[in-house]
């Protein structure tokens, strides 16, 4: 019986270490392969607080996404107009809302020609293995993300807005 306790303990503490530095982790184990690109997105400034910096306005598209939409798999749309209203989205409707939420604030701040926001179709890795070659449905062929380029620099982020709204790892690629 003591065992069990002392093993269920370590479990715990490994599990809550574990939550705590989930990005960390899971920035160390899976990366993104950029494979394409989507079609350019229109920007939306919904009423928001004003920013500054890139850093506050990736949160804000962030949280803006994943307080509007929730996962499906099924047919859904990706026009970012219509996913504003809020409703069911794939990886690419997340993606769609989250750049043009993001290049609004950034052109609303004034940042719009220090950055480029773009949609783009990427392929996830954990260490040297595509993790959708487990898949055997189209539906999981690919993985949309949020792709930021500084203009002048070589400084990429890269965003997972589908991400975020399960675990709340939003920035999964930095510089």
């Amino acid at each position: 019986m003591r065992i069990l306790r002392r093993f269920l303990l370590v479990a715990l503490v490994a599990f809550v270490l574990l939550w705590f530095f989930r990005t960390a982790a899971y920035r160390s184990l899976v990366r993104y392969e950029i494979i394409g690109q989507r079609a350019p997105v229109p920007a939306l400034a919904p009423y928001t607080s004003e920013v500054a910096k890139l850093d506050k306005a990736i949160q804000v598209a962030l949280d803006s996404t994943a307080a509007r939409l929730h996962f499906s798999t099924g047919k859904v749309s990706s026009d970012p107009q219509v996913l504003m209203r809020g409703g069911p989205a794939n990886c690419i409707g997340y993606n769609a809302l989250c750049a043009a939420l993001l290049k609004g604030q950034l052109e609303k701040a004034g940042l719009g020609d220090r950055y480029v926001v773009e949609a783009v179709i990427g392929k996830l890795y954990l260490g040297d293995q595509d993790l959708h070659a487990f898949f055997t449905s189209p539906f999981w062929k690919d993985h949309d993300v949020v792709r930021v380029r500084a203009t002048g620099s070589n400084e990429v982020w890269l965003l997972d807005p589908a991400l975020y709204d399960v675990t709340g790892i939003g920035l999964v690629g930095v510089p």
